[in-house]
């Protein structure tokens, strides 16, 4: 429980130039967006290492930060097309708080093979994001490598981490003690049925999980984590009931423990990229009502490297007149 006294928190409150909810006239409304006040705890320059780990927004964050002359170690990993469609780095994408912890604590183990599945001769990977596409037993071996390889050399180098929370429902390996990324495909489901279940991670274990991932990342005070909550929906959900719900679950659990966390840890900032996306409703989205439009998502990241880069190289204005600001919104 947060708990003041009443006369502290009357003057706070008088002290606090955001304490109103922002109407049309307001500063925070630019472009029928709203920009919720931001104080950073740190900066960033360009030249500077910055991690990223999370979900697909978490690759738009990239693209960013690259393009400001940040050094960005996830931005240039690549996977072959044929293992995971799309962004070539795609396959990095992690949804849910207990596969992201488990990639901080895979750094130091060696290799087990755990969560890798039996597929006609070849193994999916469901710890990574391919869409369920088989590869050979090694090759699968050797990716885990490089990837537990980039985390090691990029968290070493990196003064700042990135983390995008994403949902909270998740697939999990009742005999490897195992979150996975992807739910297994039914046939590996027929093979064992009794092997694996699906959790909704709630509150107090989604607490301890980013806590300890957090712990991980700022252990000795130098690293710095902003930490966001993908504004992009779930797309199916195995929870019942209608998708929207479960959604709107699954993004208040996480934002609740990300204000906890930001509380709890002087090194973390929370950074409203949910608020922000939120706030223009369905017309952020493309006809799919999942995927963030691009012209939205460089308006938010646009907005956080304004504020975090002093030192920023040349790029978009952050601020300007509401009629610029919603042509580039929309």
């Amino acid at each position: 429980m947060q708990e003041i006294d009443g006369l502290t928190a009357f003057g706070q409150t008088l002290r606090n130039g955001a304490r109103r909810f922002p109407d049309r006239k307001d500063r925070r409304h630019a472009g029928q967006m709203l920009l919720p006040e931001v104080h950073p705890g740190f900066t960033l320059t360009p030249g500077d290492t910055v991690f990223t780990i999370g979900s697909c927004f978490a690759r738009n964050v990239e693209d960013a930060l690259v393009a400001r002359g940040l050094n960005v170690p996830t931005a240039g990993f690549a996977a072959p097309v044929a293992e995971a469609p799309g962004r070539p780095n795609r396959i990095l994408n992690q949804y849910n708080p207990g596969t992201m912890l488990q990639c901080l604590r895979d750094i130091d183990g060696g290799e087990t093979g755990a969560g890798l599945y039996p597929h006609g001769g070849q193994v999916i990977d469901c710890l990574l994001a391919t869409g369920s596409r088989p590869v050979a037993q090694d090759r699968a071996l050797e990716r885990r490598a490089q990837i537990r390889r980039l985390y090691a050399e990029g968290l070493v180098a990196a003064s700042t981490v990135v983390v995008t929370l994403g949902l909270i429902e998740s697939w999990y390996d009742r005999i490897a003690g195992l979150y996975l990324n992807e739910a297994p495909t039914r046939k590996i489901l027929n093979a064992e049925p009794e092997r694996f279940s699906f959790r909704q991670i709630e509150i107090d274990e989604c607490r301890e999980m980013v806590l300890e991932l957090l712990d991980r990342l700022v252990d000795d005070s130098t690293r710095r984590v902003l930490l966001t909550v993908s504004p992009v929906p779930l797309q199916v959900t195995f929870a019942g009931g209608d998708a929207t719900l479960r959604n709107a679950y699954s993004k208040a659990t996480l934002r609740v423990v990300a204000e906890e966390a930001a509380r709890h840890f002087p090194e973390v900032d929370y950074f409203p990229s949910y608020e922000m996306v939120g706030s223009l409703g369905l017309s952020a989205f493309g006809e799919d009502n999942v995927h963030v439009r691009p012209a939205v998502v460089d308006r938010v990241i646009g907005h956080m490297t304004g504020l975090y880069l002093r030192d920023d190289l040349p790029g978009p204005p952050i601020t300007g007149p509401a009629e610029e600001l919603r042509a580039r919104a929309f």
